[in-house]
């Protein structure tokens, strides 16, 4: 069958809404590419949500199937997608996954133009819902696959979940489908499935992982890295993980492989700060790590305490550590949380300089409730007021919620503020 996969776009287009390809579709589109499927995939966060563009691919790959990915802020042009092609034929099936949908699943079902929503990990269920397409499959062959939602006589139907992929069955993502040469990370390499095994109030990660991490294993990792050096000829690579150096024991085997690689590579990562050590740090910038983004989200340690679990002194160690090491320093961190007041933000920003100073790049985003997380769920007993039901702009770049001790127009003024006096430029 020819299927059409579209990663959905972000409204407005940045230099950060294209800052990487879309692994998870890629890894569905080789998939259905294994089974024997004609596949072709875009990616319109390289060039927006252009109507008579998407046409043009409509009735030029006139597709038997369209998939589309979303996160919550793309989900409202997943929706127009689907509508544009219902519009164009309203008997081609549509098929939404990704994260919003795996956890607004009763809601995403409900909407018209979207006939199923898959769930999870979508490898194998798009693979087994185009198949059963394909062979005109009847109600009760539909229900059969797992990780699928559907309708029944118009009524939504969440068949039994998909239990996770082996990790050694993941495979590659068809990165031949994809526009590399667009990307500033073009190239990153999934160490890992499922989520963080921390449970953060505002990371959605848990609802949808359950926190459970699967470490894929590190030879058939290495192979990838030499896969796409030698066929892309990649200088830099991402090793996506949401905590790269979680499992230490895990990690020290990645570092012992890196150590032994005799490409010119470098690499980047993402962990937490009381996840690494100066040694470390140390070996990390000897096998190659040129970066590093530590998610600290708050200088004020009483919020600390209820959000992240840290301690000031352990981020500030950790960032001074990185850079003695020569790795570049990325810190994030997040405005409001429920506890915030005029004070603690002045802990924040007070303590951004002191990072800065300590050699960390910084970065500031709205903190946002979103669906599977506790401040989406609990709004009312935390104090939140949610602003808009507008998912477009839960991009962590809209203020899309006040709290109980601040204004949407204050926490813009102070953290306005705060941006101007340390140097800092949007990437809106």
């Amino acid at each position: 069958m020819r299927v059409l996969l579209i990663e959905a776009p972000v409204t407005t287009i940045t230099a950060h809404s294209h800052l990487s390809p879309p692994l998870g579709l890629a890894y569905v589109a080789q998939h259905l590419l294994d089974a024997g499927h004609d596949v072709e995939l875009i990616d319109l966060n390289l060039t927006g949500l252009n109507p008579a563009r998407l046409k043009a691919t409509l009735n030029r790959f006139s597709p038997d199937v369209v998939g589309i990915s979303s996160h919550t802020e793309t989900y409202p042009n997943a929706l127009a997608i689907a509508r544009q092609v219902k519009e164009r034929d309203s008997s081609i099936p549509v098929m939404v996954g990704g994260p919003h949908v795996s956890i607004v699943r009763l809601e995403a079902l409900a909407e018209p133009d979207l006939d199923y929503i898959v769930v999870g990990e979508g490898e194998r269920t798009a693979v087994e819902l185009v198949a059963a397409i394909e062979a005109g499959a009847a109600a009760d062959g539909i229900e059969a696959i797992a990780g699928l939602g559907h309708k029944a006589r118009g009524v939504p139907v969440l068949n039994s979940p998909r239990p996770p992929l082996e990790v050694s069955e993941i495979g590659r993502p068809a990165r031949q489908l994809l526009s590399l040469d667009f990307y500033e990370d073009a190239f990153n390499i999934l160490t890992a499935r499922g989520g963080c095994p921390y449970r953060c109030p505002f990371c959605s990660a848990s609802a949808l992982w359950g926190g459970k991490r699967r470490p894929r294993p590190v030879e058939d990792i290495m192979l990838e890295v030499e896969e796409v050096v030698a066929t892309y000829g990649a200088e830099h690579i991402f090793l996506a993980d949401d905590i790269l150096t979680a499992n230490r024991k895990w990690f020290t085997e990645l570092l012992d492989a890196l150590a032994t690689y005799r490409g010119n590579v470098t690499w980047g990562c993402a962990t937490r700060v009381d996840c690494v050590d100066e040694l470390t740090l140390q070996r990390m910038a000897e096998v190659g790590f040129t970066g590093i983004q530590y998610g600290i989200e708050s200088g004020a340690q009483e919020i600390l305490d209820s959000v992240k679990g840290i301690q000031k002194d352990t981020a500030l160690e950790a960032v001074r550590q990185a850079v003695a090491a020569g790795i570049s320093v990325s810190c994030s961190f997040m405005v409001p949380f429920p506890e915030d007041t005029e004070e603690t933000l002045a802990e924040t920003f007070a303590f951004m300089h002191v990072l800065q100073d300590a050699g960390g790049k910084l970065l500031i985003s709205y903190t946002t409730p979103y669906p599977g997380t506790m401040y989406a769920e609990k709004a009312d007993e935390l104090g939140l007021r949610i602003l808009t039901d507008d998912l477009s702009h839960y991009d962590a770049k809209h203020i899309v919620m006040e709290t109980r001790h601040l204004t949407a127009a204050r926490i813009e003024e102070l953290t306005t503020e705060a941006a101007l006096s340390l140097g800092m430029r949007s990437s809106a």
